[in-house]
């Protein structure tokens, strides 16, 4: 579990990244979007806030991958 002071800590250390992921060809949007998005054809261009740029691609892919 993390204590507040490590919560904190996260946030200071977070910055905003854009990141390219591939759009899958049945992807609908359904709900909220946590990101800022631009697709353009079979790729998106996604603004994630987050500790690394690792961490900011994993997210995006994430979110294509696991909506329906």
């Amino acid at each position: 579990m993390n204590t507040i002071q490590q919560i904190i800590h996260r946030i200071k250390r977070l910055k905003q990244f854009v990141v390219r992921v591939p759009v899958p060809r049945d992807f609908c949007f359904d709900g909220l979007v946590p990101f800022d998005i631009e697709i353009t054809g079979s790729t998106a261009m996604v603004t994630v806030w987050a500790a690394s740029e690792a961490e900011a691609q994993t997210r995006a892919r994430d979110f294509f991958q696991n909506n329906p």
